[in-house]
């Protein structure tokens, strides 16, 4: 597969409507900084709205009946993590399709970048943002199982790529590895990382907040 069938594809990936033209295809995502987002109820809610369309501060806030001060920090966190771009005032989703890593280190002093495959997420236009959060799913007692494999599903159908699985984790499973061997294996390839120190201890993100108020 060339790269340029790589990118065709990823390109298939639905946006809302009204979405910047430079929202990144794949985004990779530090483990700790995802696990911080998606452990936190309100921050998956704001990307379920951001996904949905509803991008400013204020508006968030009033679906979500919380002050504008604390949905900014939420937003700043989820900003920071790179799940978020800011752009005249409001919020969008970053980027397509969001894939979790994790690094190590060899004994020979090389560095192992480390993929998740089921850990991620992407943007549907039914369900919103589909966070899937590894062992955290419990998709055999989940409420939302049948909206989550259409998504899934959907996903897989714009990316060419079959799925055997009708469970939604298993499926976003086999989705990322192929994704991985296929695609974004070419995009690394032929491409650069950015690489950015952007985590800040909540605490932290409070104080700033209050400086600005």
């Amino acid at each position: 597969m060339s790269l340029s069938e790589a990118i065709k594809r990823l390109k298939l990936l639905s946006l809302p409507q009204d979405y910047p033209e430079d929202v990144d295809l794949i985004r990779l995502i530090d483990y700790r900084s995802f696990m911080n987002c998606v452990n936190n109820e309100v921050r998956c809610a704001i990307l379920t709205l951001i996904s949905k369309g509803i991008t400013s501060a204020a508006d968030i806030a009033k679906y979500l009946n919380i002050s504008r001060t604390g949905i900014y920090r939420h937003l700043n966190v989820l900003a920071r993590s790179g799940f978020l771009m800011h752009m005249n005032g409001r919020y969008y989703i970053s980027a397509k399709i969001f894939l979790i890593y994790d690094v190590d280190i060899d004994s020979d002093g090389f560095i192992k970048l480390k993929i998740h495959p089921d850990k991620g997420g992407f943007i549907d236009e039914e369900a919103g943002f589909v966070l899937i959060k590894g062992p955290i799913c419990k998709c055999e007692v989940c409420r939302a199982f049948d909206t989550c494999i259409k998504a899934v599903k959907s996903v897989a159908k714009k990316l060419d790529i079959r799925i055997r699985s009708e469970n939604p984790l298993q499926a976003f499973t086999e989705i990322i590895r192929e994704l991985i061997y296929r695609d974004v294996y070419h995009v690394i390839r032929n491409g650069y990382l950015i690489v950015r120190p952007v985590y800040i201890e909540e605490e932290e993100e409070e104080k700033l907040e209050e400086t600005r108020i």
